[in-house]
């Protein structure tokens, strides 16, 4: 099927509640990028530290690529100016900064087979250590290299820990033009309800200046986002697909 009709049947997947979606038990989050959790699943945390759930963030990638060729932000001070951002994101979204942990891939990097096994056994022991009975992580078709990896990895960990329940979000996925042809099964998972936090998720994702706004102003290559990339973030409704078992 096309990204239209893939989507147009997101658009309409069941509304479920928070504890139909995580049980209230534990969950991890995994993030390509410093942005990325708060982009698609900021709800999902605000909603879940509300009520007292133990939540983890793991972030794959330093987001040292965003701004490739600033002279006033060289990679170290991106990298540092990103982790920071993901800090403050995380505030604003109850996570404790002791619930953030970063495996310190590089950004847009290929990766190896050594690093993968690396990440996923991370990935696995952190899952193991909170206890976690869910992991949400980027949906395999976005657009993005580490958004793939993170998806590969994600699957690792559920064939590695059969009983955790796996769900994906899509971040640029949203953006797939309307014609493009998706190998993907019908889709099937849930939407979230995330109206009552949704200021507490907007707050997250400006969070982000970096991203968000021209605070990095010397590079033409540079990243940001905009109304329009930025809209299917801001809506009432996060969307999480089950990720089957292959």
């Amino acid at each position: 099927m096309n990204a239209s009709t893939y989507f147009r049947l997101v658009d309409r997947l069941p509304v479920r509640s928070l504890q139909e979606l995580t049980g209230g038990r534990p969950f991890v989050v995994l993030s390509p990028h410093p942005d990325d959790e708060s982009l698609g699943t900021g709800g999902l945390i605000a909603l879940a530290r509300r009520n007292y759930q133990d939540v983890a963030v793991i972030l794959l990638t330093d987001g040292s690529k965003s701004h490739p060729t600033s002279q006033s932000y060289p990679r170290d001070r991106l990298i540092a100016t990103r982790r920071s951002e993901l800090l403050d994101a995380a505030r604003i979204l109850g996570l404790p900064s002791d619930r953030l942990y970063e495996l310190g891939l590089a950004d847009a990097a290929p990766l190896s087979d050594d690093d993968f096994e690396r990440s996923a056994t991370r990935i696995g022991n952190i899952v193991e250590t909170i206890g976690a009975e869910a992991l949400f992580v980027t949906w395999e078709h976005d657009p993005h290299c580490d958004h793939e990896a993170a998806a590969r990895l994600a699957r690792e960990v559920r064939a590695r820990l059969p009983l955790l329940k796996l769900w994906s979000y899509p971040v640029w996925g949203w953006h797939l033009p309307a014609s493009h042809i998706l190998t993907a099964p019908v889709p099937e998972g849930l939407r979230l309800a995330v109206s009552p936090v949704l200021s507490q998720k907007r707050a997250a994702i400006e969070a982000h200046v970096s991203q968000m706004t021209n605070l990095i102003d010397d590079d033409p290559d540079g990243f940001r986002f905009d109304a329009q990339t930025l809209a299917p973030f801001l809506r009432s409704h996060e969307h999480y697909i089950e990720v089957p078992i292959r």
